[in-house]
């Protein structure tokens, strides 16, 4: 007798159906696991931005408070050969121990005497600031620095040779080879090289608004009973304090977006609180919607101004 095989189960296929179904829902598998990865790719982004930002702030503000805290010193242990120093003092009129110009640029750069002018057209209507000091020199050659003292691209600077001698750091914003806005630094230049040429550099890619207030000492007691932008400084040997304050700005892609209140989007170089009321240009800056994280930054620094 022989054993019947039972026949074999027929084979069905997905329908069109089921089909269309499970492409609905790989498809929206997909779309969510995008949506995903470019949440995350875009919180990276920002918080990779804010992290550079944060330390780009920090270091300029470390380099003008540096700059700041050697402005007006003038190095008394290397004298005239006669003890008389006085050829070497300051001259406030045209190279004071701090000066600075509202709304402005340096159009040439390599002039001795060229600051900035006040309303010259300033990125921003950012603000140009100018501080200078005695460098110190080897007690062998009095022309070769002997490195104590640098500027604000970190040159060292020698004692001053004549009463114009004086070493510089120069702060303003202008636009690199890059097309970004830029804080720069203009230094007299090297007093090792053979000829003694100013000269600018930048510092920091991304500086949007570069702000600066003065304190006027105005009852002689070196603090600053009174806080005034450059163009109201009659002067310069009142300015005890200054405060300066930047907008610093990321990569494009680097912000989350911006309020749907135009006034909220507004930064405050110097602080809102320090701003108060002042309609001044430049104080407030209304950023643009570009898709850039911006961050302000600002400090005060005394200094030291004996110009008596």
């Amino acid at each position: 007798m022989t054993a019947s095989c039972p026949a074999p189960s027929a084979q069905r296929g997905l329908t069109l159906v089921e089909m269309l179904v499970s492409l609905v829902l790989a498809g929206l598998v997909t779309l969510a696991a995008t949506a995903l990865y470019s949440v995350t790719l875009s919180s990276y982004r920002t918080v990779d931005a804010g992290q550079e930002i944060q330390e780009n702030g920090r270091f300029a503000l470390e380099v003008i408070g540096q700059a700041a805290r050697l402005a007006g010193y003038q190095n008394y242990t290397q004298r005239d050969g006669d003890g008389d120093d006085n050829t070497r003092r300051f001259v406030a009129s045209s190279f004071p121990t701090v000066r600075g110009f509202n709304n402005s640029k340096v159009i040439a750069p390599s002039s001795i005497t060229n600051d900035g002018a006040t309303n010259s057209g300033g990125i921003n209507q950012s603000d140009t600031l100018a501080l200078r000091f005695h460098g110190s020199s080897l007690a062998a050659d009095a022309s070769k620095p002997d490195g104590s003292m640098i500027d604000c691209q970190g040159v060292a600077q020698n004692y001053p040779l004549n009463a114009d001698d004086v070493a510089l750091s120069l702060f303003w914003i202008a636009i690199d080879s890059t097309g970004e806005p830029s804080l720069q630094c203009i230094s007299r230049g090297d007093p090792t090289a053979s000829t003694l040429s100013r000269n600018t550099q930048p510092l920091l890619r991304g500086v949007e608004s570069f702000q600066v207030m003065y304190g006027l000492d105005t009852n002689g007691d070196s603090l600053p009973r009174q806080w005034v932008s450059g163009q109201s400084v009659t002067n310069w040997r009142q300015v005890v304090a200054i405060r300066v304050g930047l907008v610093i700005r990321g990569g494009v892609g680097s912000s989350q977006g911006q309020s749907a209140t135009a006034a909220e989007n507004d930064l405050y170089p110097l602080g809102k609180e320090f701003t108060g009321n002042s309609a001044e240009a430049g104080l407030i800056f209304s950023a643009p919607n570009d898709g850039r994280l911006r961050r302000v930054f600002n400090a005060t620094f005394k200094l030291r101004n004996p110009q008596d």
